[in-house]
């Protein structure tokens, strides 16, 4: 299996000394992917993905399509530049917030506790570069409630540390496992 820290060697060297607190692990990532993109075709948006770690990897290893939403420009520069120096294809990184999100084009969503910054105290934040505010996550965590109320049946959702709410009562609980840190939680929306 890839270490973490060989994986890492693509991103410069400040980016590195983040990563074990910030993205996605090697071996979370892989299991993780396996339970979000069984399906040929399946277009994965990770929340919060940094510098596209988990994109990258998902395109690397399997079929489907891989897009990250970041709403720190110098993390997507750092990810699309990794992407690009691996030639990744199906692997993309996208600058914006929740909002700017196009929702229905995704069948499978990835939340790695994308918004408990926003609940940290400001020593321990990566970055002053954007917004960060209790008000912030009460908004991210329910435009993700809804996003996930509004998609369709069949939509695959993978959860690792939580991302703050709740998954929608139409959705059934498939897997749950232990991995890494903590658990990985598979939902499907059924109804």
């Amino acid at each position: 299996m890839l270490a973490d820290e060989l994986f890492d060697l693509i991103y410069p060297e400040p980016i590195r000394g983040l990563s074990s607190n910030y993205w996605t692990p090697v071996e979370v990532a892989r299991r993780a992917i396996e339970l979000l993109a069984a399906r040929a075709g399946s277009h994965v948006l990770d929340i919060g993905a940094g510098v596209a770690k988990f994109c990258i990897l998902g395109a690397m290893t399997s079929p489907a399509t891989f897009t990250g939403v970041e709403h720190r420009a110098n993390l997507v520069d750092v990810g699309r530049r990794a992407i690009e120096k691996l030639g990744v294809p199906r692997a993309r990184m996208v600058h914006g917030t929740l909002e700017t999100v196009p929702w229905a084009e995704f069948d499978a969503f990835y939340l790695y506790n994308p918004f408990e910054e926003n609940l940290a105290d400001h020593g321990d934040r990566l970055d002053n570069r954007v917004e960060m505010s209790e008000a912030r996550f009460c908004r991210d965590v329910l435009a993700v409630e809804c996003a996930l109320g509004r998609a369709t049946r069949g939509t695959r959702v993978v959860t690792y540390h939580g991302f703050g709410g709740k998954i929608p009562r139409s959705y059934r609980l498939l897997v749950e496992e232990p991995c890494g840190t903590d658990r990985l939680r598979l939902w499907e929306k059924v109804r």
